[in-house]
């Protein structure tokens, strides 16, 4: 007598709000940091189905169909999909895609590069109260013309390689800190 096949979890349409949400979160781009794919995206669910995983905004990412294969032949692992996730989180909740466009601009300055009026500043505004990008004073040639630099601060150069390594250990590290339980090497201490 053969074993009865185990039946597949039936998938429900995502609901329209959820994609919505989703793929707002993203900025309609694929979540892959290396890929700028935009508008025809497939949600990916981090956790299957099939392994109790559900239609939510917290267990979706949208992928481009690439990369969307790539994941499932093995090519990008699991842990770069909860990274990418975790990044884009912390950055739609903390930042607008401008912000985080104008953070990824001042890492391919050279330092003091970028001098600007206080006007400029206010630009950015969100990336330097969060402590990713510095502004010095530079010069107040007598009251006429004040300028500042705005360059990138070590935690936003720390963000930026995290969140392109994919390593969700080092996107928490930039982000908040050290992890408690954890060495410099991402290892259980």
């Amino acid at each position: 007598m053969k074993a009865a096949k185990a039946l597949p979890v039936e998938r429900k349409k995502v609901p329209l709000r959820i994609k919505t949400e989703v793929l707002t979160e993203a900025g309609y781009r694929c979540a892959v940091p290396s890929c700028r794919t935009l508008l025809l995206l497939d949600l990916h669910h981090m956790y299957q189905v099939s392994e109790g995983g559900g239609d939510t905004a917290e267990n979706l990412i949208p992928l481009c169909p690439n990369d969307h294969a790539r994941y499932h032949r093995g090519e990008i692992p699991k842990e770069a999909i909860f990274a990418y996730k975790s990044i884009l989180v912390a950055i739609s909740r903390a930042f607008d895609l401008e912000s985080m466009d104008r953070l990824l601009f001042l890492e391919t300055l050279s330092k003091d590069f970028l001098k600007i009026s206080g006007d400029g500043v206010l630009i950015f505004g969100r990336l330097i109260a969060a402590g990713l990008a510095d502004v010095k004073l530079k010069a107040n040639n007598n009251d006429l013309i004040v300028t500042y630099t705005v360059n990138i601060s070590q935690k936003g150069r720390l963000l930026v390689d995290a969140w392109r390594s994919g390593d969700h250990a080092e996107i928490t590290r930039a982000v908040s800190g050290p992890i408690p339980g954890l060495n410099d090497a991402g290892r259980v201490s």
